[in-house]
């Protein structure tokens, strides 16, 4: 816990906090966002650190820094920083993923993507080849799924264009049919939505994905995602929100 710190309710004063410590808030920052007024609880602010509250049905924290304040109501925190090991606070180690984006542009050959929407086909294939997806059909983030076809015409690959609550616009529940992985669906996918990002006029995408997927990294790069950041999730013992 660091020896002094400052706070503040004010998101305008807590924007200019993340810009002093974190820079672009397109980089690692991209979970701090105007978009967060309505969810936003509370910021803070350290000699070398920044973590801010927010009410996301539960109450979550973002840490930023090697020695942020630690708010005592978190349920769970997404820390950008990974020297703290098993514990953090009152909080217990979770998963560790990664964060890649991307500026957003037209690509020659990928200019657009198929919208899908036969709903009941999206959640097979997420039930199916990707469980622990972190957005369903009905989630009232996603502004549009889209898919990629092998040459039988068969879905391959789907992944959902979001716009969080944070703001940020983010690629979510990525998944490639079993027997169609390793043949580049994946790559293609973010391809085109990059592309149809660019089209909406969102200027950075970026997605999660965990530390030890590294198929799943490499297709991201191959579309010319680069990381962000490394996150550790950190939740309070018992917590399955």
């Amino acid at each position: 816990m660091p020896k002094s710190f400052k706070q503040t309710s004010d998101i305008n004063i807590a924007l200019g906090w993340a810009r002093e410590r974190l820079g672009d808030l397109n980089g690692p920052g991209i979970f701090v966002s105007e978009a967060n007024t309505e969810r936003f609880i509370e910021a803070f602010i350290t000699a070398d650190s920044f973590s801010f509250t927010m009410d996301s049905d539960f109450v979550y924290g973002h840490a930023y820094g090697p020695d942020p304040y630690i708010d005592p109501r978190w349920e769970k925190c997404a820390v950008a920083y990974s020297k703290f090991g098993a514990t953090f606070g009152h909080l217990e180690i979770g998963t560790q993923f990664d964060t890649y984006g991307v500026d957003t542009r037209i690509i020659p050959g990928f200019e657009d993507i198929e919208e899908l929407k036969d709903e009941d086909l999206i959640k097979n294939i997420l039930d199916s080849h990707a469980p622990t997806s972190s957005v369903y059909p009905g989630n009232p983030e996603i502004i549009q799924w889209g898919c990629v076809r092998n040459s039988e015409g068969e879905v391959s690959a789907i992944g959902a264009l979001v716009r969080w609550s944070s703001g940020a616009h983010v690629l979510s529940s990525v998944a490639t049919v079993e027997s169609q992985r390793g043949k580049g669906f994946a790559t293609e996918l973010v391809k085109r939505f990059i592309s149809k990002a660019n089209q909406l006029e969102i200027e950075t995408l970026s997605l999660g994905v965990s530390h030890k997927n590294i198929a799943a990294i490499k297709a991201y790069q191959r579309a010319g995602m680069s990381e962000l950041a490394q996150f550790t999730n950190y939740l309070k013992p018992g917590f399955q929100g």
